[in-house]
């Protein structure tokens, strides 16, 4: 006979509301500012209330009180954390300008993991101990993360170092923590960092800038563990295909150096990027087996939790122990220790207490998106997913007994599937050949068929592989939308799929390496299947990709709207708790019809985001992003029309066209990972003109994103040359998207609700092949009642000097040529266009040394106030046609 599903009560899940008066406590201190013996002091007076209460069995005064002081300490704890960055922290050193940009500096320390190959390069962490620093040693505690180009010629020397886990090197480098772009909206690169327990970056150009020390002592089974992961991974990659082995080795060893942007990008696009990250599935399943294995040899809880326990530690350990590996470890460990002591753990309150571990060892983990992730999905897997099924076994399973003499009150519906799923013919009339009394239920009839044929089982592990991806997807809808832009609308299906192929790529795999140990050819068999499996693993989602059904990009609300993100979680919890409760074999009829429609309301303003977009206000706005080395610039019309110009690029040097495609590591454009993020957060989810000053990668190249991410009317060229490599690949993806391309011309006029755009520059050319180089660049005046603003492209001197005689230039912003090259600003164009505001799109360094200082001075002698987008990040040019204000970023 089944049991009836338990009711969930909030008394029995102390650590979950412990842990969630901690986080609440954490999320104060945003809006909140007390220093930590204040945040201290007032934890311990609350305490003492709590204490008092329980003496005077004030039951609901004392819980409050004690969540209160919890709330508190979260306060505090984080303050701490904020406030206990050292002196002779690398990262504080940066901050305090001590250590500058781009200075040369040596850095000692030791290896703190073994380091990770991949394609072209290798990474280390080194543990620094100390800083060689304008002829001035200095004591510098920290983790660098340092990269190396390695070739063949190179893998020796790197060999010779043995840079192995505990060895002590001296490096000559520059140590990089500043972000990179700087616009609202973007990424951190500081806050990556700090993610990741970096203080700095730092790239070294040749082995040579290393110097090998000794070696310090280290913890022998972790570098047992270490060597074991190396050897592990050397043979995955000497035995399987490249794409295969970058699969596996992300998998299976946590290293992603070695996944190429296409494979990841297919996971991205069928929501199944997961699986590619060590996660709760991985630590569950290696946790499972290693229990089953110890409970064959003993029946004792002791050494089934210590033998369990090591093994899956090691494994946690050896694999970089990144945050959603933990909290799957700290969740087995807990369950483990559950029989030890005679005890049976909730899910809930055992997610609970791997979350206040975290949090208490560093509360600043709560803001990682990767924390918010996977304990959300555990979270909705545990108080939804599971609690489903258990009712839904229980009416499906439901037979007249004492307790329940009456059948479920629930929908005909519901019943009828409940026992498609779960109803068991065949124990039934076991039970009712042995019991002394006769009588018939009437099921559903399909359920019959179903368990005759054997295909109940699979029927039910299927349904049950869509309800956990349907609770995680649901509970993760405003992560995926702030943190990735992406909702994924076939993952519910591909999640199954592509859980199933990993589990057997991963099986098959580990037979091709153990039988590889023996026979070489006898494991080509398990060779070609692994990568065969992983073809039809990655290339799953291409159909719905092709039918354009595989993922949304959505922008975000960035303004009071915002709140729709906290507000959407209101009825999925009270569905939670409701669910937790209710009993589906008592005779109340639970009503759940108005809180499924809020939740469907609000996921619909979420995905739909009507008021996501900035008012059309009758303004003129010219937003100059940060992208580098490269131009982008977003114009917002008065009547709400977007024109973007340019969206950056990273330039290819001396790529020849023949040459093999190289390896593309995985990762994210400055199209997609900057003017994209910009635009989502302003909250634009279409672009309505796309307009490529020329062919240059660091002007054109960012296109291809927006095209792919955004709906777009139209793409704006003054050339179409068709030999040239970038041109043709953003003709592709025009035509991919159905978006025309049109060609504009000297004395051509674009109209925008009171904005008028005449294109200066280049004149019409009739040749589909005409070149577009810099002194091809098209030349805009913009014009917005009294104002002006001049976009020059790349041109360089002897276009300027066709635009000084073609006629007046005079104009308010000027968008310096060629990111403030000498090879153009020429004396006689500035005087002609008498600019206020001279704005440099150019990243903080150069390695063209770009403005060059002559230029600036130049521009700033003719009176203009000049600012770099490297300086200042974005700069905005806002107008009403009399009036005009430019603001930047960073003030």
């Amino acid at each position: 006979m089944r049991a009836v599903p338990h009711q969930l009560s909030l008394s029995l899940i102390p650590l979950a509301l412990f842990a969630c008066a901690f986080a609440t406590g954490i999320l104060a201190t945003r809006l909140i500012s007390l220093d930590p013996p204040t945040s201290l002091s007032l934890a311990g007076s609350v305490t003492v209330i709590a204490l008092g209460a329980l003496w005077k069995n004030y039951l609901r005064l004392a819980a409050f009180a004690i969540l209160t002081s919890v709330v508190l300490l979260g306060m505090a704890l984080m303050y701490l954390e904020e406030q206990r960055v050292p002196p002779h922290r690398v990262k504080r050193l940066l901050a305090d300008a001590v250590i500058q940009p781009g200075e040369p500096i040596e850095v000692t320390g030791s290896v703190e993991r073994p380091p990770e190959v991949g394609p072209g390069l290798l990474y280390l962490d080194l543990k620094t101990e100390e800083i060689r620093l304008r002829d001035s040693i200095r004591r510098a505690s920290g983790v660098v993360r340092l990269s190396f180009p390695i070739t063949e010629a190179k893998a020796m020397e790197y060999e010779i170092l043995e840079l192995r886990y505990g060895a002590r090197l001296r490096v000559m480098t520059t140590l990089e923590r500043a972000d990179k772009y700087r616009n609202p909206g973007v990424s951190s690169f500081t806050e990556y960092l700090d993610r990741k327990g970096y203080d700095a970056s730092a790239f070294v150009k040749s082995p040579l800038l290393i110097q090998r020390l000794d070696d310090r002592k280290v913890f022998l089974p972790l570098a047992w563990l270490y060597e074991w992961r190396q050897v592990v991974h050397d043979r995955i990659h000497r035995t399987f295909s490249p794409e295969t082995a970058g699969v596996l080795a992300a998998s299976m060893l946590g290293n992603r150096h070695s996944l190429s942007r296409s494979s990841a990008e297919r996971f991205r696009e069928g929501g199944t990027f997961h699986a590619l990250v060590i996660s709760g599935l991985h630590i569950s399943v290696i946790g499972g087996v290693v229990m089953f294995l110890v409970r064959r040899f003993t029946r004792d809880p002791k050494w089934q939790f210590v033998l369990s326990t090591t093994v899956l530690w090691s494994y946690t350990l050896a694999v970089g122990a990144e945050v959603s590996v933990l909290r799957a470890a700290f969740m087995f460990s807990i369950l483990a220790f559950g029989p030890v002591v005679s005890r049976r753990g909730l899910s809930v309150n055992t997610l609970g207490a791997a979350a206040l571990l975290q949090l208490a060892y560093q509360p600043s983990q709560l803001f990682d998106p990767s924390f918010q992730l996977t304990f959300l999905a555990v979270g909705a897997i545990v108080v939804i997913a599971l609690p489903l099924l258990e009712r839904m076994d229980a009416i499906g399973s439901w037979r007249p007994t004492r307790q329940t003499p009456a059948p479920p009150a629930v929908a005909s519906w519901l019943r009828e599937l409940s026992e498609i799923l779960f109803w068991n013919e065949r124990d039934w009339q076991k039970d009712l050949a042995q019991s002394t009394y006769h009588c018939r239920l009437f099921k559903s009839p399909l359920t019959l068929k179903l368990g005759n044929y054997r295909l109940q089982a699979l029927l039910r592990y299927t349904f049950a592989g869509v309800i956990v991806s349907v609770s995680v997807q649901l509970a993760l809808v405003p992560l995926f939308i702030i943190h990735f832009h992406r909702l994924s609308v076939v993952s519910i299906i591909l999640n199954i799929a592509v859980s199933v192929l990993m589990a057997a790529l991963s099986v098959v795999a580990l037979l091709a390496l153990i039988v590889s140990l023996v026979s070489t050819s006898g494991a080509a068999v398990f060779v070609a299947a692994a990568n065969g499996l992983n073809w039809l693993m990655l290339h799953s989602v291409d159909p719905f990709v092709n039918l354009g059904i595989s993922s949304l990009r959505l922008p975000e609300y960035s303004n009071w709207f915002a709140s729709l993100y906290f507000v959407y979680y209101i009825p999925l919890v009270i569905l939670a708790v409701r669910l937790g409760r209710w009993n589906p074999l008592d005779e109340k009829h639970a009503r759940w019809r108005l809180l499924v429609l809020a939740q469907m309301a609000l996921l619909a303003l979420l995905v739909a985001h009507p008021w996501s977009k900035p008012r059309v206000d009758g303004l003129l706005q010219v937003a100059f992003l940060d992208v580098g080395q490269g131009d982008a610039a977003l114009l917002a019309m008065p009547d709400g029309t977007l024109l973007l110009i340019d969206a950056g690029g990273r330039p290819e040097f001396n790529r020849n066209d023949d040459e093999e495609e190289p390896f593309e590591r995985d990762s994210r454009s400055v199209g997609e990972a900057v003017v994209s993020e910009y635009l989502w957060y302003r909250g634009f989810d279409s672009v309505d003109y796309l307009l490529a000053t020329h062919a240059d990668a660091d002007h054109m190249d960012g296109l291809n994103d927006i095209a792919r991410n955004f709906n777009v009317r139209a793409g704006l060229v003054g050339r179409t040359p068709t030999a040239d490599a970038g041109y043709a690949k953003f003709a592709a993806t025009m035509h991919d998207h159905e978006v025309p391309i049109v060609v504009l011309g000297a004395s051509d006029l674009l109209r925008f609700g009171g904005v008028t755009i005449e294109v200066l520059w280049p004149p019409l050319s009739e040749r589909d092949d005409a070149t577009s180089r810099n002194n091809d660049s098209l030349v805009l005046l913009i014009r917005f009642g009294e104002r002006a603003l001049l976009m020059t492209g790349d041109i360089e001197a002897g276009t300027e000097a066709r635009l000084v005689q073609r006629g007046p230039l005079r104009t308010d912003v000027v968008k310096v040529a060629h990111h403030g090259s000498r090879t153009s600003s020429t004396e006689a164009f500035i005087a002609a266009v008498q600019a206020k505001w001279a704005i440099i799109s150019v990243g903080q360094t150069s390695i063209f040394e770009h403005p060059h200082p002559v230029v600036v001075e130049r521009w700033k002698a003719a009176g203009a106030a000049v600012m770099t987008t490297g300086r200042s990040g974005t700069i905005t040019v806002v107008t009403d046609g009399r009036d005009l204000k430019v603001e930047s970023f960073v003030r």
